[in-house]
């Protein structure tokens, strides 16, 4: 094989090989609004709106439910992440507020996302979060710390068998968006 035919498939090679990492690269971006998509119509997992609770389920209700606040990152990724209170005993039917607190320990502007994560997991169809961090991209300058609320309510329809629910946050980056902050 010539010089020019070899260097032309080598060529053609690239090319494909150019389209897969963009297509891989599109299915990664586009599997964050899909999450959102799957949460909304499932009910897990998403913030619901104060007057989409029934009255009755902002009643305290008997007994109480042990909650534990945790949070991950992935190892190599700038973010410092905590919850401000680490465990609580909440009565089902009541509002509660903690707080995430959120570092930016890198030396650039970075981008990122929360995802939530229940333990069990069949308990977070019991926690209505009214107000969260979650699904929305955060944007932080270089060493920027920032506090975010989670304001929820536990279902007074949970079952009895659960008498403890951690909710953790995963911070993950979001790529290519870490420009300038806001």
């Amino acid at each position: 094989m010539d010089m020019a035919r070899m260097q032309q498939r080598n060529l053609r090679l690239m090319g494909r090989l150019m389209v897969i990492a963009a297509l891989m690269f599109g299915v990664a971006w586009g599997m964050i609004p899909l999450y959102r998509i799957v949460c909304e119509q499932t009910g897990l997992n998403d913030v619901v709106k104060a007057d989409e609770l029934a009255k009755d389920d902002l009643v305290a209700g008997g007994g109480e439910v042990s909650m534990t606040f945790d949070s991950t990152v992935q190892a190599g990724l700038p973010w410092q992440v905590k919850p401000l209170t680490t465990h609580l005993k909440v009565r089902p039917g009541t509002f509660v507020q903690v707080q995430y607190q959120i570092t930016n320990a890198s030396s650039r502007a970075v981008v990122g996302q929360a995802l939530p994560r229940y333990l069990p997991g069949e308990a977070a169809q019991y926690v209505k979060k009214l107000e969260c961090f979650c699904f929305t991209q955060q944007r932080f300058l270089p060493g920027q710390t920032r506090t975010f609320p989670v304001v929820f309510v536990i279902d007074k329809a949970l079952p009895a068998s659960i008498t403890s629910i951690t909710l953790a946050y995963t911070v993950f980056d979001v790529p290519g968006q870490g420009g300038g902050a806001s």
